[in-house]
């Protein structure tokens, strides 16, 4: 049981700062003092109770409160230490903070109040850097020594918290939860990088360490930066990436089953800890109705929030409701589908993601969070469970394609050709699968989600946005992502999908939809020991054959009707050109058709032209490549593309 006094007093949040050039002439520490308030501001929607600034010499920090059990002042941000040789601005939880507090305080440390902002303080004194690995939790966070000179940010070792940083011009710096507040602190680059648009048309988001503008990075997860005006960062990493750890965990199923068990049902019951309404995220599906059934093993009548969708192709209410019904739980349907997008919230989607963002499921977290606000403050949720578990079903078919990687050229194009020109979806699917014969590897692993390939980049963008070797850029970021970590196909997708997937697009879009309510979000399954345990478990007991999650599957059957489990996957999804609408249709034709597009310094003329024509084509396309699904994320990439240069001014040279 944690100490009576244990508390999450300052959680989800939002966090900033400038640490200025030293040149006293600078026109960023002239206006300093106006620059901070302006950040205070600019990230209000993150912690709409409260917010801080603290000046330090020629440094500042920021922080934004959304509070969950209190407000008083010895959990107020900024943060001193007695000494005053630091503040500290902290975003996030860190679930472990009684044990921390526990061996602070045998070593003689007295704490002022109960917050686990203090402890992550007076850790990072006592320890140094090595500290951040102590943390276990979701948290961005900012130390900065009582002269205002040196600067460390560290990001948790999942990426469920976001910290970006920017080099201001004279050698200054300044850091924010979000994109969107740093496009205005003067002095930043903010031209397009080519290597981050080339991502961005490949993967649908751009992927740490990336950002759209040049100059302006993402910390990656599990890193930290120590920053000095006038100097070059020095980066390093304090917590393990994913990857296959020794020694193996031994067991059967059933076995490993049993100790997931206990490990996730601690895990739940600290994540429970709050004094605000706490809900679940709740499915239907397997990760979900874990963490739901858990949770109610903890706290009894919980309350659960289930989207409902009038299309059964998404609709799961019949296995929420069983879930619920089997664990007594308060059960709240949401239904997401009856309005249209609207152009107020195409904007919130642009302005609070910063970086074009194509994962359409946003929209849904973003409604969602805002009927679940009205509940609750804090919500648990099964996020990270297929990729920690190795869940996806697209496993199974790149097991499949992986053999014609060992076919020659020739052989692959001349099948591509034949299948192509066969009419129908299978005709179109099996020339795909040539096409993937292709690729390299980890091309192949990403094959199934890619929009645009290098290829395509170089006949559409014009060549100053070209990076000088997209391809092999590509290749090389994927292999950094772990698409060679292990010989098996299987092995090493599921870690490069918690390398790149779960920290760049789904948690981003949870992140930043759910904050725009000021919802707190809490993944039970990203916690340090379920990590820990996911990746010392051999694949044998995530992914067999066309069956994922084994283990978690095997666990989830005992808590709730096993039914539930055995159905089909279905995602977090909306039918995109349907709820789109106008809106979304009037954002396309803007970006290829309109003289005022920003898209016209980036693309080339006549790509503009076909792409207009060739994205809008009904039915099943012949190319290999085509599809509804690809067809029409291209056209919401593209729509996003432009419509965020338009929001934050363009500048693409």
């Amino acid at each position: 049981m944690p100490p009576d006094w244990v508390s999450f007093p300052v959680p989800m949040c939002g966090i900033a700062g400038i640490l200025c050039p030293t040149n006293t002439a600078s026109p960023l520490l002239a206006k300093l003092d106006d620059e901070l308030v302006r950040l205070a501001a600019s990230l209000g929607h993150r912690g709409p109770d409260a917010h801080g600034t603290e000046r330090i010499g020629n440094a500042g920090l920021v922080h934004t409160r959304l509070s969950i059990i209190d407000l008083s002042p010895t959990g107020a941000q900024p943060m001193w230490a007695p000494s005053r040789s630091h503040a500290i601005a902290y975003n996030g939880e860190v679930y472990n903070f009684p044990t921390l507090r526990t061996e602070l305080e045998a070593e003689g440390e007295a704490f002022a109040g109960t917050s686990d902002t203090e402890v992550v303080l007076r850790t990072l004194l006592a320890r140094g850097e090595a500290g951040l690995s102590k943390l276990d939790g979701m948290f961005a966070l900012a130390l900065l020594d009582g002269r205002g000179e040196e600067l460390l940010l560290a990001r948790d070792r999942a990426g469920q918290k976001p910290l970006y940083v920017a080099r201001v011009a004279g050698g200054g710096w300044a850091f924010a939860s979000e994109v969107t507040p740093l496009l205005r602190v003067p002095g930043v680059d903010l031209r397009i990088d080519p290597q981050a648009l080339s991502h961005l048309l490949t993967f649908g988001f751009v992927p740490a360490p990336f950002s759209l503008r040049r100059g302006i990075r993402q910390l990656e997860p599990g890193t930290f930066l120590r920053l000095r005006a006038g100097a070059e960062p020095v980066e390093g990493r304090f917590a393990p990436e994913p990857g296959p750890q020794a020694p193996r965990i031994e067991g059967d199923v059933p076995e490993l089953a049993d100790q997931l068990e206990g490990v996730l049902s601690q895990c739940v019951r600290e994540h429970l800890v709050s004094d605000v309404p706490v809900g679940v995220l709740l499915s239907g599906g397997v990760d979900s109705s874990t963490i739901a059934a858990l949770a109610a093993r903890h706290v009894g009548r919980v309350k659960t929030f289930a989207v409902v969708h009038r299309d059964p192709e998404y609709d799961e209410r019949d296995a929420a409701r069983a879930v619920a019904d089997h664990i007594g739980s308060e059960h709240h349907e949401i239904e997401l589908d009856e309005a249209r997008l609207s152009e107020a919230d195409l904007d919130t989607v642009v302005d609070h993601h910063g970086d074009p963002f194509a994962d359409s499921s946003s929209l849904n977290v973003m409604r969602l969070s805002r009927e679940m606000r009205q509940h609750v403050t804090v919500a648990l949720s099964g996020d990270g469970g297929d990729e920690i578990f190795a869940g996806y079903p697209r496993f199974a078919l790149l097991r499949l394609i992986e053999p014609f990687g060992m076919l020659p050229g020739p052989a692959l194009r001349l099948g591509r050709a034949a299948f192509g020109s066969v009419s129908g979806l299978r005709g179109r699917q099996v020339a795909r699968t040539f096409h993937a014969g292709l690729l390299s590897r980890g091309q192949r692993m990403v094959a199934f989600t890619s929009l645009f390939w290098p290829e395509e980049q170089a006949r559409i963008l014009r060549p100053e946005h070209l990076p000088a070797n997209a391809n092999g850029e590509l290749d090389a970021f994927l292999h950094r992502r772990g698409s060679d970590l292990e010989p098996d196909v299987v092995g090493a997708a599921h870690w490069m999908e918690q390398r790149l997937i779960l920290p760049d697009d789904m948690l981003t879009k949870v992140d930043r939809m759910s904050m725009v309510s000021a919802l707190e979000v809490r993944p039970p399954l990203l916690a340090g020991p379920v990590l820990d345990f996911a990746s010392r478990l051999p694949l044998a007991a995530k992914h067999r054959g066309r069956t994922g999650k084994l283990v978690l599957r095997t666990l989830a059957k005992r808590l709730v009707p096993p039914w539930v489990i055995d159905r089909p996957k279905k995602g977090f999804a909306l039918p995109l050109e349907e709820h789109g609408g106008e809106v979304f249709r009037d954002a396309f034709r803007f970006a290829v058709e309109s003289g005022e597009s920003p898209l016209r310094d980036i693309f080339e003329p006549k790509a503009l032209a076909e792409l207009a024509v060739s994205l809008q084509i009904d039915g099943e396309g012949r190319d290999p490549e085509d599809s509804p699904y690809r067809r029409v994320h291209r056209r919401w990439l593209i729509a996003l593309l432009a419509r965020t240069l338009v929001r934050q001014g363009s500048v693409a040279a």
